[in-house]
């Protein structure tokens, strides 16, 4: 008999039609909550500023949205449902970005995206973010980012079917599971979810693991 099988691009209609749901509207902040606000910003910004030192390249940067998709795509998550997102850092022309594949309104063209370190871990989308390190050698991390760099220019699409099998289109992990095992010596060091025969690469696959050390954790 043939068994049934979620997707998890189903949870992701589920989460569409959550994050559609009439919300009340926004009353006027009084004086007293902007300046609470302004002051959150500030610490903000400077925990932003002082992660930046775990930075390298091929920096693992993680994410928590503050959004109803991204709790669903943490729920995802088996081990550790701290983080919705990933995406691997680069330095390039003295700044710092992340790659990384995103679909739904903030990327309309689905293509994969290259963000600011500083837009991508922004406080106002996110509750928190970390920066996570797998050790490669110098000419491992100089491949990585070439092929990162070449996926970007291809533009290549998000995958909404979450198809591990194929490699023409790449959801956010997955994008960070192939990358990272393309460039490696020997066996994959990312670890896959299983559920009901669905096999998937979730966020936690990427970090929860002994390859992969934990350099700092974020929370606004």
């Amino acid at each position: 008999m043939r068994k049934n099988r979620i997707r998890p691009s189903s949870f992701l209609w589920i989460g569409m039609l959550i994050a559609c749901q009439n919300k009340p509207a926004p009353t006027q902040p009084t004086p007293q909550e902007n300046q609470k606000t302004d002051l959150k910003q500030i610490r903000a910004t400077h925990l932003v500023d002082s992660a930046r030192h775990f930075l390298h390249a091929g920096a693992i940067v993680l994410r928590r949205g503050n959004d109803a998709i991204s709790s669903l795509f943490a729920e995802l998550n088996k081990t550790d449902k701290s983080y919705s997102h990933c995406g691997i850092a680069f330095q390039e022309e003295g700044r710092w970005y992340v790659y990384h594949s995103i679909g739904g309104e903030d990327n309309p063209n689905a293509r994969l995206r290259r963000d600011a370190f500083s837009t991508f871990v922004r406080r106002d989308h996110n509750y928190g973010f970390a920066i996570a390190q797998l050790r490669l050698k110098p000419a491992q991390t100089a491949s990585l980012q070439e092929l990162v760099k070449r996926w970007y220019h291809e533009g290549k699409p998000f995958d909404m079917q979450f198809d591990l099998k194929s490699d023409d289109r790449l959801y956010c992990a997955e994008m960070l599971y192939k990358a990272f095992n393309q460039v490696i010596d020997g066996p994959g060091c990312f670890p896959v979810t299983e559920h009901r025969g669905f096999r998937y690469v979730s966020t936690d696959n990427i970090y929860r693991n002994k390859a992969v050390e934990m350099l700092c954790r974020i929370n606004y």
